[in-house]
């Protein structure tokens, strides 16, 4: 099995998890942090690559790094 394999099956079982957690289908889970990024964007400036979200059992962990110079 290579590397490339296993970080997608982790990834998989990762979105599993998420998605049972939070009590909704895998794709509602998925689509999530998609859609919390287009909300905050229309209030907030901000790059993709500079917010990441993290679901945990109890929470949702939203980070911004970067600044607007």
């Amino acid at each position: 099995m290579s590397a490339h394999s296993v970080n997608i099956a982790k990834e998989r079982l990762k979105n599993l998890l998420t998605a049972d957690r939070m009590q909704c289908a895998p794709e509602a889970a998925q689509r999530l942090p998609v859609d919390l990024y287009h909300t905050i964007s229309k209030y907030v400036e901000i790059r993709p690559e500079d917010f990441n979200i993290e679901i945990t059992r109890t929470d949702i962990h939203i980070k911004y790094m970067g600044e607007k110079n």
